[in-house]
């Protein structure tokens, strides 16, 4: 569990890096556009769609390490069928989740239209931008949003679909089917609390990035335009990491006596472990 716990949090500092520092995006929605600020503008001058491109695939990447994790809880949680078993199968499965964010990524930006023309078409739904647009080396990905949408609704719906699946079926093994009869009392509570506390884990900074992400699909359907609302939104995204971390410390006790003893808060660790034969496994809480 500590190599994919490690992979969600890589894959979410990057992200957050990638939004907050190396890119910073300053976008005009509902119009797919906007224009680099970030480090690799300002000192590398680094091709403005290429840093859209490793930006989107990056952020996406945060939905594989999620899958990961759920995947690795069901592979532990579950001994009947219904799991991956073989070493080339889980390959496979996480060749999959890892090259499709690139892949949704790629075809999404292979429409890019003519930029003088598109700008001039852009201004007829923003017919008032900001002075950032007429100042700034603004970039046009697309003037057809829907495929940009059905592009990412599709990769929503992959990692959904998958996330769903591992957490129904930990669940029923855990709390209803007789298989998990083998297992002591004792342990299945303790599983079913480190199994919820995942849960939780993910769903803080899925919850904060739903809000940014459903103004955005509000601003491409119906065409609205609010320059301070696409500024914060972005704003929110590229934090979301640190809810992430704040989560994980709260709700894992060990991660919250660790960091207390190295404050010199506590100084006494409790470490909580959970070993199961039948289980073929240990677990930390």
């Amino acid at each position: 569990m500590k190599g994919v716990m490690l992979n969600c949090h890589v894959w979410g500092l990057f992200g957050d890096v990638m939004l907050g520092t190396l890119t910073i995006p300053y976008v005009f929605f509902p119009v797919i556009s906007g224009t680099p600020l970030g480090i690799l503008t300002r000192f590398f001058d680094i091709n403005a769609f290429f840093q859209t491109y490793i930006a989107v695939a990056c952020v996406a990447e945060v939905g594989s390490s999620i899958v990961f994790m759920f995947e690795n809880r069901q592979s532990q949680t579950v001994t009947s069928s219904w799991k991956i078993t073989s070493e080339k199968g889980r390959k496979a499965f996480y060749a999959i989740n890892v090259i499709f964010p690139w892949l949704a990524s790629t075809i999404s930006l292979m429409r890019i239209p003519e930029q003088t023309s598109a700008k001039l078409e852009m201004l007829k739904t923003i017919p008032c931008p900001t002075i950032e647009f007429f100042q700034m080396p603004v970039i046009i990905v697309t003037t057809d949003a829907k495929s940009i949408g059905l592009a990412l609704m599709l990769l929503l719906l992959f990692y959904t679909i998958q996330v769903l699946f591992f957490i129904i079926h930990s669940s029923f093994y855990l709390c209803i089917s007789t298989k998990s009869y083998a297992v002591s009392e004792k342990t299945k509570k303790l599983k079913r609390k480190y199994f919820v506390a995942v849960c939780i884990q993910i769903m803080i900074p899925f919850a904060i990035m739903a809000v940014p992400v459903s103004y955005y699909a509000f601003s491409i359907v119906t065409d609205y335009y609010n320059q301070s609302a696409n500024n914060f939104c972005f704003l929110i995204m590229s934090i979301h990491g640190f809810f992430s971390t704040v989560a994980t410390i709260a709700i894992y006790e060990n991660y919250r006596n660790y960091i207390l003893h190295v404050l010199r808060i506590r100084r006494n660790l409790k470490v909580t472990l959970i070993q199961s034969k039948s289980m073929a496994e240990t677990t930390y809480i």
